[in-house]
């Protein structure tokens, strides 16, 4: 007996020496309030952080190789577990999983390319951000100094709040953890008006060739890619512009959700993305802001040689200076440079329809991005940026070229459609070209730029050969299906998170049905006992509808032509233009038929005169209104809530509660 009980001993110790060790990593979304622990045989271990919200624990293995994971208070009681079952392999000792959070790899596929980029688009140290990952950060921050931007976003006179609070942060990726130190603030001029926030991050010390970090809070948005769509579809047509992926936000005791990681248009990205160089000379940059419908405006015109003129007119920003520039006697002089060109240009080439025109404005601005880039703000129809209110881009002046150029980002506003706004057409679906005439009082800009008639073509074959390519529900739908997929288990959560802050705002209790009925065909309706914003228009909707109109658009104008011509309008000694490449195979998708009413009708055109020009130099295009079909969309008139933005002083703190009680994990 004592002899069978040693061999025993023996054979246990023998299984104990030669189980293996499992290590396991997840990060926590539930909040400072709550720990994680493993789940492991019917037995759970607590798992410890030294990274929040990253928790890590290792263990024996056992006879099954099932597992998962729970939430736990601060007491070490069971609160929650998860919903799915994981098993480990030889990957889990690498990866951070995320709680409650399937792990997966996505393939989210890139656009079909329209065009080849114009500029190098990263360099080895500045990559773009991956299309496939969701990152997760926490920031812990001076209390004050965050309950300041938190609470009170705005200062008097509805003035934005600039300060900014000291951080640590924590920023996990699916394989890598980062630490740094920084300053938190809050971006945007109408993201402040809800409750859910934007937010910036100035770091210390890089992360991933990036010294600032912006996250985008997505909060009027049911399908929470319209931005991420915007920017692809502009990279599609070899314009420069942010990359960007999702990423959990959490600071202090909020649970803020899912966000939209994007770059800023800084020193860092334009060394990068338009030098293709890290090191390269950067040179001005600078920021155009502008307010409607009563101004002021960023018009682009020539306001003289004081540089006081520009700082303090409300509308430009020198966003970053170039030490290096020995020519620029002030912060300004660059800008004051292009606003006195272009004014020479359009006083000399105004009733010049020759190539001349556009050889002389390409000596010293790159038309040929800003074509692309109007084709897709026409074709998003972008509510916020600069063909529509003369915003959201940046005038930057490239020391290599000798060049200014526009660069476009923020697009948040783009697929909703009108909004019922006022100051667009009944009919402005149907119309491709002049589609923003009536929104900024001051088109001074674009209207000069497009009252060539070698230009505006130019416009139709490039929006031709976009349409072609990748505005059409085949061309968008990978990447659509692709994202939903990526982001699905984060929706209900993310939604669910605006009842457990505790700040004032405009609220949206959007749901996962509407998620997935907005990313394809069908609108959100307008409920104002629960949402301030609706969404007129579905992705895949907008897709169809808007590239159908345009493309009878372009079809009317050019015929039935082949993809656009890949040289510039200037055949003259062009700088080099990159050939259209290729389209991509595409798996053909099914569209259900958009919720529209339709008829047989007959095509109609219709001829609108040019406007008299008037101080503000503005120019009606003459349009055709060609549609694929006989289309009645029922609009409706938004009742619009007050929501008075203050300092809370009585707060409810929703993580003392059990977290099933608040939210969706």
């Amino acid at each position: 007996m004592k002899l069978l009980y040693i061999n025993l001993f023996l054979l246990t110790l023998t299984a104990i020496v030669y189980a293996d060790v499992w290590k396991f990593n997840v990060v926590s979304i539930l909040g400072t309030a709550y720990d994680v622990g493993l789940k492991y045989e019917n037995k759970v271990t607590k798992m410890t952080s030294e990274v929040y919200p990253l928790y890590t624990v290792t263990i024996r293995s056992g006879s099954t190789t099932e597992y998962h994971y729970v939430a736990m208070d601060k007491s070490g009681n069971v609160v929650a577990e998860e919903k799915i079952k994981r098993v480990y392999n030889s990957n889990t000792p690498n990866i951070n999983e995320v709680y409650n959070r399937t792990t997966k790899t996505v393939n989210v596929p890139s656009l079909p390319r329209a065009f080849n980029p114009i500029y190098p688009g990263g360099s080895a140290k500045y990559q773009d951000f991956p299309r496939n990952q969701i990152y997760n950060l926490y920031a812990s921050c001076n209390d004050d100094q965050y309950d300041d931007l938190k609470y009170s976003p705005f200062g008097e006179g509805k003035t934005k709040n600039e300060n900014f609070a000291n951080c640590t942060i924590n920023l996990i990726t699916p394989n890598e953890t980062y630490q740094r130190t920084g300053a938190l603030y809050l971006v945007g001029y109408n993201s402040r008006l809800y409750k859910k926030l934007s937010w910036k991050f100035k770091l210390d010390k890089k992360i991933f060739g990036r010294k600032t970090i912006k996250v985008r809070a997505l909060a009027s948005d049911p399908t929470l890619m319209r931005d991420k769509l915007a920017s692809e579809l502009f990279r599609s047509a070899g314009v420069p512009t942010y990359s960007g992926t999702y990423i959990r936000v959490m600071i202090n005791d909020d649970v803020w959700g899912l966000y939209n990681i994007v770059d800023t248009v800084g020193g860092n990205w334009l060394a990068s993305v338009i030098h293709g160089n890290d090191d390269a000379h950067v040179g001005y940059n600078y920021k155009i802001y502008s307010s409607v419908p009563n101004g002021p405006f960023a018009s682009l015109r020539y306001l003289g040689e004081d540089p006081d003129s520009y700082e303090y007119s409300g509308s430009y920003e020198a966003d970053e200076v170039d030490k290096n520039d020995t020519q620029a006697p002030n912060e300004f002089y660059r800008l004051a440079r292009f606003t006195k060109m272009f004014e020479d240009w359009t006083k000399t080439y105004k009733n010049d329809q020759s190539q001349n025109a556009v050889t002389a404005l390409e000596k010293f601005f790159d038309l040929e991005s800003f074509l692309r880039q109007l084709v897709i703000e026409s074709l998003t129809f972008a509510y916020d940026n600069f063909w529509a209110q003369l915003g959201n881009s940046a005038i930057y002046y490239n020391p290599e070229k000798n060049k200014y150029q526009i660069i476009p980002y923020d697009f948040d506003g783009t697929f909703f459609g009108s909004c019922d706004s006022p100051y667009y057409a009944s009919d402005y679906i149907t119309d491709c070209i002049s589609w923003a005439d009536n929104t900024a009082v001051d088109k001074y800009f674009v209207n000069n730029i497009m009252r060539h008639e070698l230009i505006v073509t130019r416009y139709q074959q490039i929006m031709n050969q976009i349409i072609k390519t990748v505005f059409n529900v085949d061309g968008v739908s990978a990447f659509i299906d692709a994202v939903s997929n990526l982001i699905r288990e984060d929706v209900s959560w993310n939604f669910s998170l605006i009842d457990t802050l505790d700040n004032s705002g405009y609220e949206n209790h959007f749901t996962l049905k509407n998620f997935e009925d907005n990313t394809n065909f069908k609108m959100v309706e307008y409920n104002g006992s629960i949402n301030y914003n609706d969404a007129n228009y579905g992705l895949k909707q907008w897709v169809q509808l808007r590239g159908g109109y345009c493309k009878n658009y372009v079809e009317s104008e050019l015929g039935s032509v082949p993809a656009a011509p890949v040289n510039p309008v200037n055949p003259v000694n062009p700088e080099p233009t990159p050939e259209v490449a290729p389209v991509q195979p595409t798996t053909t998708v099914a569209a259900p038929p958009p919720v529209v009413t339709t008829k047989p009708t007959t095509t109609t055109t219709v001829i609108v005169a040019p406007k008299p020009t008037t101080v503000t130099s503005k120019v009606t295009i003459s349009k055709k209104v060609i549609p694929i079909k006989s289309t009645t969309t029922t609009h409706r008139i938004r009742n619009t809530r007050k929501v008075t933005i203050k300092k809370v002083v009585s707060r409810t703190k929703y993580a003392a509660r059990p977290p099933e009680l608040n939210r969706t994990f």
